[in-house]
């Protein structure tokens, strides 16, 4: 605990403040974007003139806007769905599925990949490992401390974004005038503790790449680089049921196809999917769960081996 302490502290500086803030600012944009999106759901929609639809002031004109009135009242229930949708996704309950969302996919392994190659690739080019094993000569416990940290700070940094879009989705709803919904908050906090396993893995990864590379840039590119190339094999025939990028896939419940295009945050991992929406056939809920855990597992103990062998001066 007195080495997690320290770890802690040491994260407590500005990279960790901007991840945050970063994140925080990019949940700020999609609560306003997915509101003003959605605000066409709301609005009447508008007839046709019989200019713009080429016709001229007679009887013709007036059934083809008979007929558009009719096509829109017969639209109205689904539009109305659908902008009760956003709402729902903006309201505080629902806020904790989108926060979540996002960290489990790209713009989670951004900030996790940011963090473990400032706190840990950092060490080497800091010149800062050897002082640090020297008061603590188990570099098990050390990096475990520091796996420990990361991930703690990851979170932390979902729960500050739940916070935020709990605050800002709600009145970018008003504003834009959403009809008032509320989401399932159970649904939420699963997602968030399906997201924490995610982010375990994506530092456990991080952590390797930390040890392996012994920079903080390359730790960040490694890192980043495994994941877009795991999605990239996700669609591969034959390939994809076993790639880490399809057990996150069905872990979280993004969508596919083109519908998730569209769809805040299945889409910023979907998006590499087929856009027919064929996933790769999955392994079981369960089980992925399982081989996610397996993956943070054995890459920990890779970097630990690893590690044990470094030279702390390289």
């Amino acid at each position: 605990m007195r080495l997690l302490h320290a770890e802690l502290r040491k994260l407590h500086r500005p990279l960790l403040w901007c991840c945050a803030l970063g994140f925080v600012v990019f949940i700020l944009f999609l609560a306003v974007g997915g509101a003003s999106n959605a605000e066409e759901y709301v609005r009447p929609a508008a007839i046709p003139s019989c200019t713009a639809m080429h016709l001229p002031a007679d009887v013709s004109c007036a059934e083809a806007e008979r007929t558009e009135r009719l096509r829109d009242r017969q639209a109205q229930p689904a539009r109305l769905a659908s902008a009760r949708h956003a709402a729902e996704r903006l309201s505080p309950s629902g806020a904790g599925a989108e926060a979540a969302g996002l960290m489990a996919s790209l713009p989670g392994v951004l900030v996790v990949s940011l963090l473990v190659g400032g706190h840990v690739g950092a060490e080497w080019s800091g010149h800062t490992l050897k002082s640090l094993l020297t008061q603590c000569g188990h570099r098990g416990q050390v990096l475990a401390a520091k796996w420990a940290s990361v991930w703690l700070a990851s979170v932390a940094v979902m729960a500050a974004g739940w916070v935020v879009f709990a605050v800002a989705g709600p009145i970018a709803a008003h504003a834009y005038g959403l009809p008032a919904a509320h989401a399932s908050l159970t649904h939420s906090i699963g997602q968030f503790c399906r997201a924490g396993l995610v982010l375990a893995v994506i530092t456990s990864v991080g952590l390797l790449a930390s040890v392996l590379t012994r920079s903080a840039v390359g730790a960040l590119g490694t890192c980043s680089g495994v994941f877009l190339g795991l999605l990239a094999t996700a669609s591969l025939p034959g390939l994809g049921r076993w790639t880490p990028a399809t057990w996150v896939q069905n872990w979280m419940g993004f969508g596919a196809g083109q519908q998730s295009i569209t769809t805040v945050p299945d889409n910023f991992w979907s998006r590499f999917f087929d856009a027919s929406g064929n996933t790769p056939t999955h392994l079981g809920i369960d089980v992925e769960g399982a081989a996610l855990a397996g993956l943070a597992a054995a890459c920990m103990v890779s970097a630990v081996v690893v590690f044990r062998r470094s030279d702390i001066l390289g």
